[in-house]
C-alpha cells in the first residue's frame, strides 16, 4: 500500500502553467488599470483628505513675537468661496495662527467663514463694505486690515480669465506667502496710529524707494512697509519750518550730498521733541552727518568693515547682534553687508535722568576689522591704520522713557545702520540672509512696537499642507509609488493564490 504522503502531487501541463501565468498577469494589469483610474478620478474631482494641524512647530518667530503682544480680541473672516483651490490651504493657516495664539498667551482670535456663494445676506454686507471675494478681513475694535490673495501670492503667480471670471491655474500659483502677510495684517491692528506715514528724505542723493530695478532699487522693501501698513511719502527739507507733524518715521537712505545747517536743525528739533529716525549710511554719506550723530551718543568712523566671512570676497557676513529688541531674535540668522560704514558708542558728558541710551544691534566678528582702504583688495590688515574688531555696524539710541509713575512722554528713538544697499532689490531676491528682517525690525521698533521678528524657518509650507517639507516629501513618495506598488502586490498575491 501507498500512503497518502507518498503519493505525487499531479503534474500540470505546460499548457495549463501558461494559461495561469497569463491569468496572474491579466489580474496584476487590470489592478494597474484599476489604480490609475482612480487616482486620475481623484485628481479630477479633487478630491483630498484632510487631518488637523495639532502643533505649530514651525510658524516663525516673527509670527510668534507678534502674535503673543498683540492682545485683545481679533476676528478674522474669511470670505472665501468653500470651492476655491486654496480654501483649505488658508483655513488650515487660519487655524494655526489660532492654535499658535493660544500657545503663546497672545491675542483671542475668532474665525468666521462667509461663503459668498451660500452666505448671501454677510457676503452683501461685506461686498457693499467694498471687500472682494477671496480676502480675509482682520478687524480689533475699529481698526479693520483687509488682506488679498493676491496679496497672499508672489508676483510669479498669474491670474486666467475664463468666461468673465478669475481662476488661479494650479500650476502658476508662485509662492504663497500667507503666514508672512497675515501676520502683518495683525500687527498692524496693534500700531499706535491707525495709519503710520513714513517719510522718505529727498533732496540729498539719497536712494529712490520707488526704484523698481531689479537689482539697484528699494520698491521691494518699500513694498513690504506698505504692507505693514505704513504710507511712504517723500520729503524736502528746503523751505520747512518744522518736520511735518504727520511724520511718524523719518528715513534718510544714503545721502551723498551735504545738508545745509538749518536742514540739520529741523532734524534736531524733530528728534528733541520725541521723533523717530532711521538713518542708513553708505561710505560717500558726508561728514557732516557724522558731527549730527555725535551729539546723539553715535560716533560714524570713516572705515568700512570688514572680515574673512564673505560670500564674494567684497562684502561681510554680520551674524552678532546685541540683546535688543531689533536684533534679539536673529541670532541664529546673518545680514549680509556689502562696505559698511563702522560705527561706535560715544560717551556723552550727559548727567541728565533721560540721557541717550546707546545699543550696539550688529557688529563684526573679533576676527573682522574696520578698514582704511577698502578699495584694495585683498583685505589684509594694517595694525597702524585699521581697528581691530569686533566693529559695530548698526546703532541704536533711545532718549526718555519714563519721568515717574504718572508721567511718561514719547521717547527719542533713532536708528542707525552703516550700509544702504544691503535692501536693495538685488540684496532681498533671496531669502538666504535676514536682511528684510534686520530692516523692517528697525522700522517696527521706531514706531513704537517692541517685538521682533526673525526670517521663516517654512511656517508657510506647514501651515499650508499641514506637514513639515520632509513629511510633506514622504507622502509624495508614498502616494506616487507606495500606494500604486501595494495594490498591484496585492493583486499579484490573490492571482498567484487563485490560480497555485
Amino acid at each position: 500500500m501507498v500512503n497518502d504522503t507518498e503519493r505525487e502531487e499531479p503534474k500540470v501541463p505546460s499548457s495549463g502553467k501558461r494559461t495561469l501565468w497569463f491569468t496572474a498577469l491579466l489580474s496584476i494589469a487590470l489592478g494597474g488599470i484599476l489604480t490609475i483610474l482612480l487616482m486620475v478620478l481623484a485628481a479630477r474631482l479633487d478630491f483630498s483628505w484632510e487631518s488637523s494641524v495639532d502643533h505649530v512647530q514651525q510658524v516663525s518667530e516673527r509670527t510668534r513675537g507678534i502674535l503673543a503682544n498683540t492682545q485683545g480680541s481679533i476676528r478674522i473672516t474669511c470670505f472665501f468661496d468653500r470651492g476655491h483651490l486654496l480654501f483649505r490651504p488658508i483655513s488650515r493657516l487660519l487655524r494655526g495662527f489660532q492654535q499658535a495664539s493660544r500657545a503663546v498667551a497672545g491675542a483671542d482670535l475668532e474665525i468666521d467663514y462667509v461663503d459668498p456663494r451660500w452666505d448671501l445676506t454677510r457676503a452683501g454686507k461685506l461686498a457693499a463694505l467694498k471687500i472682494p471675494e477671496n480676502s480675509l478681513v482682520f478687524e480689533q475694535k475699529h481698526r479693520t486690515v483687509t488682506v488679498t490673495l493676491d496679496e497672499m501670492l508672489s508676483s510669479r503667480s498669474h491670474l486666467r480669465t475664463d468666461d468673465s471670471e478669475k481662476e488661479y491655474d494650479r500650476n502658476e500659483l508662485g509662492v504663497f506667502r500667507g503666514e508672512t502677510i497675515c501676520a502683518s495684517a495683525i500687527a498692524r491692528l496693534g500700531l499706535p496710529f491707525e495709519k503710520s506715514v513714513i517719510y522718505w528724505l529727498d533732496g540729498h542723493g539719497e536712494v529712490k524707494y520707488d526704484n523698481y530695478d531689479e537689482r539697484y532699487g528699494f520698491s521691494d522693501i518699500a513694498r513690504e512697509l506698505t504692507r505693514d501698513g505704513f504710507e511712504i511719502r517723500p520729503l524736502q527739507l528746503p523751505g520747512l519750518k518744522a518736520i511735518p507733524t504727520d511724520c511718524h518715521i523719518l528715513i534718510i537712505a544714503g545721502p551723498r550730498k551735504p545738508l545745509a545747517r538749518e536742514e540739520f536743525e529741523l532734524l534736531q528739533i524733530y528728534l528733541l521733541r520725541g521723533g523717530r529716525m532711521l538713518c542708513l549710511l553708505s561710505p560717500a554719506t558726508p561728514p557732516d552727518f557724522a558731527k549730527f550723530f555725535a551729539n546723539w551718543g553715535i560716533r560714524v568712523s570713516p572705515l568700512v568693515a570688514v572680515g574673512p566671512r564673505t560670500l564674494t570676497g567684497g562684502d561681510i557676513v554680520i551674524s552678532n547682534f546685541g540683546d535688543h529688541v531689533i536684533s534679539r531674535n536673529l541670532e541664529n540668522a546673518a545680514v549680509i553687508f556689502g562696505t559698511p560704514r563702522c560705527l561706535e558708542a560715544a560717551t556723552l558728558d550727559d548727567n541728565s535722568p533721560d540721557k541717550p541710551t546707546v545699543s550696539i544691534l550688529a557688529s563684526s566678528s573679533a576676527d573682522g576689522w574696520g578698514e582704511s582702504q577698502p578699495d584694495i583688495r585683498p583685505y589684509t590688515f594694517d595694525p597702524a591704520n585699521d581697528k581691530p574688531g569686533p566693529v559695530a555696524v548698526a546703532i541704536a539710541v533711545e532718549r526718555g522713557e519714563k519721568m515717574s509713575h504718572d508721567i511718561v512722554f514719547k521717547p527719542t528713538r533713532l536708528c542707525v545702520i552703516g550700509e544702504t544697499d544691503f535692501v536693495m532689490n538685488g540684496a532681498l531676491a533671496t531669502r538666504a540672509n535676514a536682511n528684510r528682517d534686520f530692516f523692517l525690525n528697525a522700522v517696527t521698533w521706531l514706531a513704537g512696537i517692541d517685538t521682533s521678528t526673525a526670517p521663516s524657518q517654512g511656517g508657510d509650507a506647514t501651515l499650508v499642507t499641514g506637514m513639515t517639507r520632509k513629511q510633506w516629501i514622504l507622502l509624495k513618495l508614498i502616494a506616487a509609488a507606495g500606494i500604486p506598488a501595494a495594490i498591484l502586490f496585492l493583486f499579484f498575491l490573490g492571482a498567484i493564490k487563485r490560480n497555485f
